[in-house]
């Protein structure tokens, strides 16, 4: 709705050289359907000139707004605008001093209907150009606060996104599955409607933390299929489960070649079986 705002600098209209202009204090309040009445009554002065097309387009947010219709009196005046966001009726009825006015601007788009209701009273004599570029300086101003903003926010996300790839890559490490969060937890549940909402949002916030994560995910669970990540994970289940294996099938896979090496902590913690003549050997 950023751009309707300004467009109340359209109006009213009085007869003005190029340079001078009115200087109008303007009340809007706006009314959405669904919304509650009254919305954010807004007070701002404004000074502007005689001709409506100029001022309908004088501000960069309305470059791309086309003037399609005035309609002028001594006491009423009609505007009606077309922008890409959708098409504007402003219609304002003054007092026959022309000093007051009370009116209401329409607008219909693709985002659905809205009401801004107006009232406004002349408090005097306004210099165009200054106020213009006063306007441009604060527009600028704005701008570079928002663009200082965006920044800060990007960064901030950059640093989020390094941390969560750093976690990741610690979690393979370290062989601690927790920490490689919901990639992991949903690893095999990719057909799972809370998984696949989850990481449909995620992937949009950071496709890069959701690239690096999925590829930590699989080097984990092959790891842990291993004996050195069997043992570091404890034969953990959970994560069995989580990548889509069983414990069962890696301590038959592994326990026959940790007999072979003569892995001690891998058969003493896993392989009963396979442990028992190496026990009784050294107990002989």
């Amino acid at each position: 709705m950023g751009l309707f705002a300004p467009m109340l600098l359209a109006l009213p209209l009085a007869a003005a050289a190029q340079t001078n202009g009115e200087l109008w204090e303007i009340t809007s309040q706006m009314n959405i359907p669904g919304m509650p009445a009254g919305m954010g009554a807004q007070t701002q002065r404004v000074c502007q000139g005689a001709d409506p097309a100029q001022n309908a387009t004088r501000d960069k947010e309305r470059q791309d707004c086309k003037v399609t219709g005035v309609k002028q009196t001594a006491t009423r005046t009609t505007v009606t605008m077309t922008c890409p966001q959708g098409r504007a009726v402003i219609d304002q009825t003054y007092n026959a001093a022309r000093t007051e006015f009370k009116g209401a601007m329409r607008f219909s788009g693709r985002d659905g209907e809205m009401t801004m209701n107006m009232s406004g009273r002349k408090l005097g004599a306004c210099n165009l150009q200054e106020a213009s570029r006063e306007r441009e300086e604060k527009m600028a101003a704005v701008k570079k606060q928002i663009d200082a903003g965006m920044a800060a926010g990007a960064a901030a996300q950059k640093r989020e996104a390094d941390r969560q790839i750093r976690e990741c890559a610690a979690a393979v490490e370290r062989m601690e599955f927790s920490r490689l969060g919901v990639y992991g937890e949903c690893y095999k549940k990719k057909s799972d409607a809370q998984c696949k909402s989850t990481l449909d949002v995620m992937h949009r916030m950071s496709p890069a933390i959701g690239k690096a994560c999925n590829a930590r995910v699989a080097e984990f669970c092959k790891r842990y299929q291993t004996q050195e990540g069997f043992l570091k994970t404890k034969g953990d289940e959970t994560v069995a489960q989580s990548c889509g294996v069983s414990t069962a099938s890696i301590k038959a896979a592994q326990c026959p070649r940790a007999a072979q090496s003569g892995s001690l902590a891998f058969l003493g913690a896993f392989c009963p079986e396979e442990s028992k003549p190496i026990a009784q050997e050294h107990c002989a």
